[in-house]
């Protein structure tokens, strides 16, 4: 390797083919010429065949373009070249921890705080989900109460809870039956009864045995007392006007005395009998008397559906009850036997009567008698024989 050592200033056109060029402790190569205003670097210029001056460019050397990406900022430009000063920095998202949330200090893992006690983070699906462990507060065996494990529950097991039978034993006491485990009132009355005392303002009644709805109500009972009221009928409604009150009777049913004798009951047993006192008067000879039951709705009541006796088997209540062969006054009693009623339902009776001809009527009140249509239970079921017509 050919050195050259250099003490002297090269002047004019000098060619020299080196292939080192060391520079001792402070030596310094000059280029006379013009000399670069700002900051360059002698490059080759193939188009001049020559050394020039030129500013550093970042395609000189390949440098490529830096942009800023997410959370990232470049100041200035927002873009970095190489060029020039620029400072890059990074946007920090700071997280804080809400309620049932921490932040773990080394990796910034978001997680949930639980008490590892009731509730914990490493349940099922890989030991990553929420998991019950138990209730807070637990639950204690009380009295005849049994656990299948322990004597609490948490819920953190299955289990089965037992309520345990002391067989307590029940007697009937006064007035009462007991059949089995079904206690019943009981009654020494039998049969189909009902009374009903006033005593000093007290009511008490007391119903048979034979009924499924029972009332014993009874308070120091003296059958004996002077005081007593006691009515076989569970109905009894009179119609008795100060002034004589005639219906003036037509071959069409009609609403005795616009309907004053209308009641209506709660049927206390299954069978039971109507009956009606009134008054006939003929004005003329040959007229016939006919009366019968309505429902609520007008309808006769064996087959009347608004509180009638409809699928009940009553037969019809519409009968021939009075012929006058002259002109006749006549007092008039008639009984219906209903059957076929179901306990605890309301029942409507209205009777209704009609003649064949004009000049027939029906008085109540005044100098003649009132009109009573009453009620009462039967103890059996039996028929009743057909009343014969009444004569003159």
């Amino acid at each position: 390797m050919n050195k050259a050592v250099f003490n002297k200033t090269l002047s004019g056109q000098r060619n020299l083919d080196l292939n080192n060029i060391n520079f001792a402790q402070g030596g310094q190569i000059r280029f006379r010429g013009d000399f670069p205003t700002t900051e360059q670097i002698i490059v080759s210029d193939v188009a001049t065949n020559a050394n020039i001056y030129k500013t550093l460019t970042p395609s000189m050397v390949g440098i490529k373009d830096l942009t800023a990406g997410t959370n990232i900022t470049i100041a200035p430009d927002g873009v970095y070249d190489g060029t020039a000063p620029q400072t890059i920095s990074s946007t920090d998202t700071t997280y804080t921890a809400g309620n049932g949330i921490q932040i773990s200090g080394g990796s910034n893992q978001i997680q949930t705080r639980t008490d590892n006690s009731t509730i914990r983070d490493s349940g099922g699906g890989g030991g990553n989900q929420l998991e019950v462990i138990k209730v807070p507060n637990a639950l204690t065996a009380g009295t005849n109460i049994t656990f299948s494990a322990g004597t609490t529950y948490d819920g953190s097991t299955a289990i089965t809870i037992n309520s345990t039978d002391t067989d307590t034993t029940y007697s009937a006491g006064t007035n009462l039956n007991l059949a089995g485990t079904t206690f019943n009132l009981n009654t020494t009355i039998s049969g189909m009864v009902s009374v009903q005392f006033l005593n000093d303002g007290t009511t008490t009644s007391i119903q048979g045995s034979d009924y499924p709805q029972k009332e014993t109500t009874c308070s120091s009972l003296n059958l004996l007392d002077d005081t007593n009221i006691i009515s076989p009928y569970f109905l009894h409604d009179v119609y008795d006007p100060s002034s004589a009150d005639a219906d003036s009777l037509s071959s069409s049913y009609a609403s005795m005395f616009s309907g004053n004798l209308n009641n209506s009951f709660v049927a206390k047993s299954t069978d039971c009998c109507i009956e009606l006192l009134t008054y006939n008067y003929s004005i003329s000879g040959n007229r016939w008397l006919y009366l019968r039951l309505t429902d609520a709705s007008g309808t006769e009541w064996s087959v009347g559906t608004n509180q009638g006796g409809n699928g009940t088997g009553t037969r019809t209540t519409d009968r021939i009850i009075q012929y006058t062969d002259e002109t006749d006054k006549v007092p008039v009693r008639q009984t219906w036997y209903l059957q076929g009623l179901t306990i605890g339902n309301t029942y409507t009776i209205n009777p209704q009567a009609k003649t064949d001809s004009t000049l027939n009527y029906i008085y109540a009140g005044g100098s003649y008698p009132a009109s009573i249509i009453r009620g009462y239970y039967l103890t059996t079921t039996s028929s009743e024989p057909e009343p014969e017509p009444e004569g003159g």
